[in-house]
């Protein structure tokens, strides 16, 4: 039996949760085979890296405009559709993105449809880009914007069929919707008949997830479930079973243990994740270690690229500022801390509840970081406030014991750390509906593990 889980790049939370029920799935049946593909993957390379970077500069840059495309904003879309033309603001932020990926072409086509490409994608890319910000200077530009869109999505739709039927896996998982869209016209038409489970990885439902396709929904939380529900989605096709989380979050150390393994103090405790430290919160993080009220210790997960302010403050306060590499598992710095400050994202958010920590972030992008937040805030388990309020916001929570412990409770109890098991269950019963069962029997041979799940060491940078 074989498994085909789909994402899509930017995005390694997508990745992370497909794994996780990787894992669940051949913990309990050995036999099964697995396969990931990232959508993107079936695009010309240097395309695929050209509309990732636009996303990321996007969501980095022009936060309004990612929440109008997230948000499908009808004005929006008109304007990618060719269908009115694009504001200039819009026409600015595609021309530097074009100049960025293709600026042999882009010096050569500023006007004008190009005279070559190195690749068919590179051409349906470019002039779909060339027909929006020139849509007035390309005879009948408004039809070919329009027909290029309708053709990128019919080619994509088209290779992605390709891959299912060849690699013919008995049921697909989609931890991303525009994988889950892009198969919706195959099935449609009888190209495509397994069973395709989408998995919701955010706090909050786009309607691109929304498909008559899609056998069954596995989503974050009822709020998420009743969202599909007034969407259109039957309520029967429907399970929450929260966001999938790898094993070691089933069993997770306590406070002592894990602050004992990690050479820490008993001390008021903040984690701050790679993602926040990436944005920007060097000086907040300062302001921290000068609160007289408190006397942290402070924990960030920096990765590779270590800011240069957060080697000052490691050099300084040896002893109460510590900076982590990337680490695969990140329960026992969870685990350790009191409070974490991040980047909310779905997958960091649910690990954070499923350790029952509150979470606090300093800046959200918009799109589904919003659903995330609201979320967190509804529920009385995280804050979203601005950097220079978070020193006043730590330490009023340190200062109020009693509260602290309620956020910490209600975080708990929103977490899921059983959700990838939650998941294959779900899994069991529709192959099982469908008169198929699960692989059982033994292999002599080691499974290999879909991640190393190896924790990676301290980075030891000045004294630490």
């Amino acid at each position: 039996m074989k498994c085909l889980f789909l994402t899509s790049s930017p995005g390694y939370g997508h990745t992370r949760a497909g794994e996780a029920i990787d894992l669940a799935l051949r913990s309990q049946y050995p036999q099964i085979e697995t396969k990931y593909l990232d959508i993107t993957s079936l695009i010309d390379e240097r395309v695929s890296a050209a509309i990732q970077n636009g996303y990321l500069q996007m969501t980095a840059e022009q936060p309004d405009l990612y929440q109008k495309l997230y948000d499908l904003d009808k004005g929006f879309y008109q304007q990618l559709a060719g269908k009115i033309p694009a504001d200039q603001r819009l026409i600015d932020f595609l021309d530097e993105q074009q100049n960025r990926s293709f600026p042999e072409l882009f010096s050569r086509s500023r006007f004008t449809l190009p005279a070559y490409y190195k690749s068919f994608d590179s051409a349906l890319f470019n002039t779909l880009i060339n027909g929006i910000c020139n849509r007035t200077r390309i005879p009948s530009g408004r039809l070919i914007t329009q027909g290029l869109l309708g053709l990128i999505f019919s080619i994509l739709s088209s290779r992605l069929k390709k891959f299912v039927n060849e690699y013919a896996p008995d049921f697909l998982v989609a931890t991303q919707m525009y994988p889950n869209a892009l198969l919706s016209r195959s099935i449609q038409k009888g190209a495509i008949t397994q069973p395709v489970i989408g998995v919701l990885t955010d706090f909050g439902v786009h309607g691109v997830w929304v498909r008559d396709t899609t056998t069954l929904y596995c989503v974050s939380h009822q709020g998420a479930a009743e969202a599909l529900i007034e969407q259109g989605v039957a309520a029967d096709r429907i399970r929450v079973t929260g966001i999938p989380l790898m094993p070691v979050f089933a069993n997770l150390p306590t406070q002592e243990k894990a602050r004992q393994d990690l050479g820490l103090k008993q001390a008021p405790t903040v984690l701050i994740t790679g993602g926040q430290c990436g944005i920007g919160v060097a000086e907040a993080l300062k302001r921290l270690m000068q609160d007289e009220r408190h006397s942290y210790q402070i924990l960030v997960t920096a990765g590779a690229n270590v800011d240069v302010a957060l080697q000052q403050l490691a050099h300084e306060y040896p002893n109460r500022f510590y900076l982590y590499g990337w680490r695969d598992n990140m329960s026992e710095l969870l685990c350790a801390a009191d409070v974490v400050v991040g980047k909310p994202g779905g997958l960091t958010v649910s690990e954070t509840l499923a350790c029952g920590r509150p979470f606090i972030t300093t800046r959200c992008l918009g799109g589904q970081e919003l659903h995330n937040v609201q979320f967190l805030q509804a529920n009385g388990a995280g804050l979203h406030v601005h950097p220079d309020q978070l020193a006043d916001t730590l330490s009023g929570l340190f200062s109020d014991a009693e509260g602290l412990q309620n956020m910490k409770q209600k975080a708990k109890q929103l977490g899921c750390p059983n959700a990838a098991q939650a998941v294959v269950t779900e899994l069991e019963n529709i192959i099982q509906a469908r008169g198929l069962v699960f692989p059982t029997k033994p292999v002599s041979k080691k499974v290999v593990p879909i991640s190393k799940q190896v924790i990676a060491k301290k980075t030891v940078i000045g004294g630490l």
